[in-house]
């Protein structure tokens, strides 16, 4: 990665099936189905996308779709959104139908089906050098048609197999079209013992690196690549499982500054919705503190951060989300508290409600104190509460059949119901007993009554 300029563009959150199209170029018209996963569009034996263009590079540009999302990083110059360069090095999730250019082929990705803009939307006032089509393009065209068709009815990983055989078919077909002669069948092509068709199959199936190089070298194949830690041994094994004679070398991983990796990681995490800051806590170590819209977001942003950073080994997760103030309000609360409060989350913040008694109260404080010292500023907290008080008592009579009298003389016993608070349950010394739902709630007399007596038990 050589540079740290990074640009954002609105999310796609669409959970259609996608397409590439190819809008201008040698290979104009040719269109194939993007599922979930990395691909690599360059000119390498172990990219999975290419194109007939000379000014494409080897693994020019990555694209990865996930939940919903296109993520694209250029590794080499001459890649542009829209009417935008994009720097080598950027990480851009992109809008569909923005189209791409990368050399001299533009294309789009969006919804499977879709109608998709003209090459001329890029704005760069070049001319098409697409049309008219002449005969090698025409069957580079077909060619990419014939991708399409392969595609859509095959497993992911058949489908890189397939593509990756009919490119390399490709400048065969647009030779023979050249001449104006049938080409031969494609039967007399047999890849599936040529021991580079089957590394380039594994690299893919195994997901393992990115700017790989493949070189024979005299009796075994040499394969260096950008690994993350352990799948260089992973490549390894399964290579020799293959039956093959390998040597796995991992590339010296990028160094990023401090300020670079800062950098990046706060681009990345913006694409989710997470506000905060980033800060370098050690050798490929960062610690980020903010907010997130939800546990969801900040886990898909955290599983991005480990894959796509290199050098990256540790991530200290301060970010709080309206899921875990929730869940941290469930907790921090004793059990009679939490029947009596009902927690509803909001986007920006919590709404904590219900009917407390004053003691219970008192501890719904100490509660939104901890709240506050762990959330703010990133949650608020609101509450509406609504008082349990009981009225005056004037006096209280224990015994078998407990009452008190209230200040305007009104006698309630076991069984009677206290305004809007529920069933009286039971009466004390202290207090009265009220059932309120399932559960019963003990409250104080507000004051001391006048008198009290309790019958002698006999």
């Amino acid at each position: 990665m050589t540079g740290t300029n990074m640009e954002h563009v609105s999310l796609a959150r669409d959970d259609a099936k996608l397409s590439l199209r190819v809008l201008s170029g040698p290979n104009r018209g040719a269109e194939t189905p993007l599922e979930e996963g990395v691909w690599l569009i360059g000119a390498s034996d172990t990219d999975d996308l290419t194109f007939a263009d000379p000014e494409l590079a080897a693994t020019h540009l990555r694209i990865k779709v996930e939940a919903g999302r296109i993520h694209i990083i250029a590794f080499a110059p001459g890649v542009r959104i829209g009417t935008k360069d994009l720097p080598v090095g950027n990480l851009t999730v992109l809008d569909p139908p923005t189209p791409v250019q990368v050399g001299r082929t533009i294309f789009v990705i969006g919804p499977a089906g879709s109608s998709f803009p003209e090459a001329a939307s890029m704005g760069n006032g070049e001319p098409d050098t697409s049309a008219p089509l002449a005969p090698p393009e025409l069957a580079s065209t077909l060619v990419g048609r014939r991708i399409h068709l392969m595609a859509g009815s095959i497993p992911r990983r058949l489908r890189l197999g397939a593509v990756a055989c009919t490119l390399l078919i490709m400048p065969v077909v647009v030779f023979w079209a050249a001449i104006g002669r049938v080409p031969p069948s494609a039967s007399e092509v047999s890849p599936a013992t040529d021991p580079m068709r089957i590394v380039r199959q594994i690299i893919r199936e195994l997901n393992v690196a990115r700017n790989v190089e493949i070189a024979r070298v005299d009796d075994k194949l040499v394969i260096e690549g950008d690994f993350r830690p352990g799948d260089d041994a992973e490549l390894q094994v399964a290579l020799n499982n293959a039956g093959l004679e390998v040597e796995v070398i991992s590339k010296p991983p990028t160094t990023l500054s401090d300020s670079q990796l800062i950098d990046l990681v706060t681009t990345v995490i913006s694409g989710f919705g997470i506000e905060g800051s980033v800060r370098v806590i050690g050798a490929g170590e960062i610690a980020i503190t903010g907010y997130g819209p939800s546990d969801a977001e900040v886990e898909a942003a955290l599983h991005h951060l480990r894959q796509d950073i290199p050098g990256l080994t540790e991530v200290e997760n301060a970010i709080v989300t309206p899921d875990g103030a929730r869940v941290f309000l469930e907790s921090a609360m004793t059990a009679q508290l939490r029947r009596s409060i009902h927690i509803l989350k909001k986007a920006d913040g919590v709404l904590v409600s219900g009917a407390l008694a004053p003691i219970a109260f008192e501890a719904w404080q100490k509660v939104a104190a901890r709240f506050r010292e762990k959330f703010a500023p990133y949650i608020r907290l609101e509450t509406q509460f609504t008082p349990v008080i009981l009225p005056v008592p004037r006096g209280v009579h224990l015994g078998q059949t407990p009452f008190i009298v209230v200040e305007n003389g009104t006698r309630l016993k076991i069984g009677d119901s206290l305004e809007s608070l529920g069933q009286i349950v039971d009466i004390d010394r202290s207090g009265i007993s009220v059932r309120i739902g399932a559960d019963a709630m003990h409250l104080p007399y507000p004051s001391k009554p006048k008198w009290m007596v309790e019958e002698e038990k006999g």
